[in-house]
């Protein structure tokens, strides 16, 4: 587990949207050098999805980035570790961590 904490000076861009379809297996990355463990049966269409991106199967494609799936886990874990009123926030493609009264302005609500 690492030690590493989130803080307010993390505020900004962390995943740039011109990365595409990688940043939903490198939230997975972020999120795992901040204690986030990929569960055991993520692991087999994590590596498919890291390797293929659009060309991974089905199955794989939907348990990275489907609803709730490991995407969505990661970025939850990584919230779960934000600053009091800060919210990540996915906008087209983007990963931001940024005040809460800023992420409403995005839709978002914490």
């Amino acid at each position: 587990m690492s030690d590493a904490k989130i803080t307010a000076a993390d505020a900004g861009c962390w995943l740039e949207g011109s990365q595409g379809w990688t940043n939903n297996h490198r939230v997975v990355d972020r999120a795992g050098s901040y204690g986030f463990v990929v569960p055991e049966e993520y692991e087999q269409a994590l590596e498919d999805y890291r390797q293929n991106g659009p060309a991974a199967s089905e199955d794989s494609w939907e348990a990275v980035v489907g609803q709730g799936e490991l995407s969505d886990q990661a970025t939850d874990y990584l919230q779960d570790r934000a600053p009091d009123d800060y919210e990540f926030v996915w906008d087209a493609g983007e990963l931001s961590l940024m005040k809460s009264t800023e992420a409403e302005e995005f839709g978002h609500h914490g």
